[in-house]
């Protein structure tokens, strides 16, 4: 009996130590959120703080816009500091290194005129009600009647800049011959007509730009005319403004 006894204890003994011991399961959920929170302390977290604009400097574009601002503030003050006769020579010769810019010029001496009481057709004009340079004409359609809002004495048609940009024939000539090795297309038999097409393109192409192929500007009245009386068609029998073709 004692000999059974003792056996049985050693197997009882063995199975005890040879059972593994498992842990307990408030520890391991107390050392995840440990885990967790190292995790949340890390380069991670203070990447966040950045990104939600704690410490932040200056960005690029914000930088630039400052300096754009520095700069515009800067040339005022230097512009304020000059004389009006050096502003005028300044003016005159920016205008003749870019002679574009007259059209500027004219649209602000226009403004000026305006706010000075504008300009009001006198009683009896042959000029349309909804001109304002005095310059236009009557048009066949509605789409046609437009003015170049300029005041009388600063009409576009009156310009110097016109003259030679759209109705000098000499640079007709050239932009006609451009044109034609372009689209690979004839010459026209009726000068007056070739002309007279030629200035309308000048005439967009100056006050424009290129605007590609179907889209097309309505030109002012007054400028309309004056290219039709420098080339006349033989019959008085003009086209008149047709969109969305390539002219």
């Amino acid at each position: 009996m004692q000999l059974i006894q003792v056996s049985r204890s050693s197997m009882s003994d063995r199975e005890s130590s040879s059972s593994p011991e498992r842990p307990s399961r408030g520890r391991a959920r107390g050392r995840a959120r440990a885990r967790g929170r190292a995790r949340g302390q890390g380069p991670a977290r203070r990447r966040g703080a950045r990104a939600r604009g704690i410490c932040r400097g200056p960005n690029r574009h914000e930088t630039l816009r400052q300096r754009v601002i520095d700069r515009n503030l800067q040339l005022r003050n230097r512009v304020a500091e000059m004389t009006e006769d050096a502003l005028r020579e300044l003016v005159m010769s920016v205008c003749e290194r870019d002679p574009s810019l007259i059209l500027e010029i004219v649209d602000r001496a226009s403004q000026a005129e305006a706010a000075q009481g504008g300009y009001h057709p006198l009683p009896g004009s042959n000029s349309p009600n909804w001109c304002v340079c005095s310059k236009c004409r009557e048009m066949p359609t509605e789409e046609e009647r437009v003015c170049c809002r300029q005041t009388p004495s600063n009409c576009l048609s009156t310009l110097p800049d016109f003259d030679l940009i759209v109705l000098d024939p000499l640079v007709l000539m050239v932009a006609r011959r451009y044109r034609q090795d372009v689209l690979a297309a004839g010459e026209d038999d009726d000068f007056n007509r070739s002309n007279r097409h030629a200035g309308y393109r000048q005439f967009i192409l100056w006050q424009h730009g290129h605007l590609g192929a179907g889209n097309r500007r309505v030109i002012p009245s007054c400028c309309t005319w004056r290219i039709r009386d420098t080339y006349p068609d033989s019959f008085g029998q003009y086209r008149g403004f047709v969109g969305g073709r390539l002219g």
